[in-house]
């Protein structure tokens, strides 16, 4: 996914999912059911050394394509890592009780 929205922020092309290599890496993804780890904009621009402006267009694209592909979203703002980490757990434990019940 890191890579999807890189290229969408940098080249600043939303385009590029329609693209035949845009549609590939965004299959592979959905094959991973990641765990989107979140932030607001003031939280990600303290922790990155990049324009605001780069921020804002990735974060629209990992919100929109975490809607579609992650098993689940989780706040890492003002959170220690002790406690992201409980809840990365949280929701693998989650999602895997209920693909197994499914089974």
């Amino acid at each position: 996914m890191d890579f999807i929205v890189w290229v969408i922020a940098t080249l600043e092309r939303p385009s590029f999912l329609s693209s035949t290599y845009g549609r590939f890496l965004l299959r592979i993804v959905a094959l991973e059911d990641p765990v989107y780890l979140r932030a607001d904009i003031d939280t990600l621009a303290g922790r990155a050394d990049v324009p605001r402006s780069f921020i804002a267009r990735e974060l629209i694209a990992y919100n929109m394509l975490a809607r579609h592909t992650s098993r689940c979203s989780i706040d890492t703002g003002g959170r220690s890592p002790q406690a992201v980490v409980k809840e990365i757990l949280s929701c693998v434990e989650t999602t895997e009780d209920k693909s197994s019940t499914k089974a």
